[in-house]
C-alpha cells in the first residue's frame, strides 16, 4: 500500500477491505492510490480508481437496491486493491 502522506489527513489509514464512512468521498480519496468501492447514501455502488496526482476514474457498478436508513448521509468507502498500474 502507498503510504505517502496526504496533505489533508496525513498517511493513508484505509487498508484493503477496511470500510470507512465519510461525508465527502472526493475529499477522502484525494491523493489516494488504489481501487475503491464507494457506496452512496442512496445505495449506488461505484468503482473508483485513484492514482496519486491524477484524476479519479469513476464507474457506476449498480443502481440502488434498497435504502437501509434514509437518515444516513455518509458514503461508505472500501479499498479493493492498493496496486494500480
Amino acid at each position: 500500500m502507498d503510504n505517502r502522506p496526504n496533505p489533508i489527513r496525513g498517511p493513508s489509514t484505509c487498508k484493503t477491505d477496511d470500510t470507512m464512512e465519510v461525508t465527502n468521498p472526493a475529499e477522502f480519496l484525494r491523493n489516494e492510490r488504489g481501487v475503491f468501492e464507494v457506496i452512496s447514501p442512496y445505495g449506488h455502488v461505484f468503482s473508483v480508481t485513484c492514482r496519486f496526482g491524477s484524476r479519479m476514474n469513476v464507474r457506476e457498478i449498480s443502481e440502488p437496491k434498497s435504502i437501509e436508513n434514509q437518515q444516513r448521509l455518509t458514503w461508505k468507502i472500501r479499498r479493493v486493491n492498493s496496486n494500480v498500474a
